[in-house]
């Protein structure tokens, strides 16, 4: 390849591309590589960016499954490319007979990034444990962590350490069970920064345990943490006891997690959409409520509706159970800042309705 002084190759858009055009790695001026393809035959050639010293911005690496030789993995030393800020690693979705549990764990091992990283996004890894990288806390610039059906994983590393993580998400982790102490890492003060925490597809997630610092609870978990997405955990049945900044909290098809949060002093957005089992806490400065596809809704209701003394939005829609908005003493007459309702059909008012606003949240 007779293009040395090249500096930027952006192939984001490709969605035929299987491998890299030859000698890629003779391209040492190159600043921009948005994807580097690794083939079935030929996985060892990630050892070519090893010679891309001067990559900047975001780095994709697919088919890391490809990669048959550990030793490939060590070779490339990411750890020497400072200017990466964006890494994406991905496997195959396949998890078929095919993919070798050890030599993915080392694989990911050896790609360590430099310290320098802001952003990482793994995807399908077929390891059965995280290497000790992710989440150390000398990774002081990374602020956003995604975690994507890594479905061989019993646990997650350890993120509390990461000083400036803001937003982190977690995803189809099939095999984790209970989300601990380790997840916390050995800081005092976990998630200090973080702003944005969602969980989604979590089958057999079923405990939510709070660190202690020495023999007290600790009271600084999440604290500038804004945003909670709750999403497809069936088997969840406890969240944290304190969550001082959380402003909005959107929960979907979460059948057995009981809400008893004793204060929610900031939350202003409740989303909420399938079963949820019990709520019971308090939310002054709730001032929008939204309920898709509950059939016990007097649960949910009946705890809320006294305490609902700002609220100004309220949706309810495919919704079964509708009886209990009547009742005196739990129906609309406690809600005098409502401005807006809007709901599905056979609900017993003929008022405006709007679900425009709502529905884009979905």
């Amino acid at each position: 390849m007779n293009l040395t002084n090249l500096r930027h190759l952006d192939i984001s858009g490709s969605t035929m591309l299987e491998e890299m055009p030859p000698q890629v790695g003779s391209l040492v001026n190159l600043q921009t590589l948005s994807k580097f393809f690794l083939s079935k035959d030929n996985g060892s050639r990630i050892k070519e960016l090893k010679n891309l010293l001067n990559l900047r911005g975001e780095l994709a690496i697919l088919g890391l499954e490809n990669v048959s030789d550990p030793r490939d993995a060590m070779y490339v030393n990411l750890k020497e490319i400072p200017n990466i800020e964006d890494l994406i690693m991905v496997w195959s979705e396949d998890s078929g007979n095919s993919r070798n549990q050890s030599t993915e764990i080392e694989v990911l091992k050896w790609l360590q990034p430099h310290q320098s990283l802001k952003k990482l996004e793994i995807a399908f890894y077929g390891g059965s444990k995280f290497p000790h990288w992710i989440g150390d806390p000398s990774f002081s610039k990374m602020v956003c962590l995604e975690l994507t059906n890594c479905k061989n994983c019993t646990s997650l590393p350890a993120l509390g350490g990461l000083p400036f993580l803001k937003e982190l998400v977690i995803k189809g982790m099939n095999q984790v069970k209970s989300i601990g102490d380790g997840f916390y890492g050995d800081t005092a003060n976990p998630f200090q920064s973080l702003e944005s925490l969602r969980f989604e597809n979590m089958a057999e997630w079923n405990n939510w345990l709070i660190p202690k610092l020495g023999h007290e609870e600790t009271e600084a978990l999440f604290p500038c943490l804004h945003e909670l997405m709750i999403i497809k955990c069936p088997k969840l049945i406890n969240l944290p006891h304190e969550l001082p900044s959380l402003v909005v909290f959107f929960v979907k098809e979460c059948q057995e997690l009981e809400m008893s949060i004793p204060r929610l002093p900031l939350l202003t957005e409740l989303i909420v959409v399938g079963s949820l089992k019990s709520w019971d806490g308090d939310v002054p400065s709730l001032t929008q409520l939204y309920i898709w596809g509950i059939s016990r809704l007097s649960c949910l209701w009946e705890r809320l509706a006294q305490r609902l003394m700002v609220l100004e939005d309220l949706g309810i829609n495919e919704c079964d159970e509708l009886a209990c908005l009547r009742k005196p003493g739990f129906g609309l007459e406690n809600l005098g800042g409502l401005r807006r309702l809007w709901n599905n059909q056979g609900l017993p008012w003929s008022l405006p309705s709007s679900k425009t606003e709502v529905q884009k949240k979905f």
